[in-house]
């Protein structure tokens, strides 16, 4: 069962940990508002076999270059944060 973790904390938030310590293999992980500030910060690690998205209007509000990003971060915009949410079998809001 593939599921989508939308996460809106930045990487200071406990919460934040939390739903890295949930990601399994398969699933996708949609960084939202606050949470986009990640796609920056190189000392965290990512969970292997996670596909890994970051909301561009949130990305582009906090001045977060999502496409020059360290980490295989692919930007999407609204219309594909909804496909995403209708592809999961799952879908966990942190």
């Amino acid at each position: 069962m593939n599921c989508l973790h939308i996460l809106n904390k930045a990487p200071d938030v406990p919460r934040f940990s939390a739903c890295l310590a949930d990601l399994r293999t398969g699933d996708s992980l949609l960084l939202t508002e606050n949470a986009v500030l990640a796609t920056v910060d190189t000392a965290l690690s990512w969970p292997d076999g996670i596909t890994l998205y970051a909301l561009q209007p949130d990305a582009e509000a906090r001045g977060v270059p999502v496409e020059t990003n360290p980490f295989q971060v692919q930007s999407i915009d609204f219309p594909e944060f909804v496909t995403l949410t209708l592809q999961a079998d799952k879908v966990v809001c942190w």
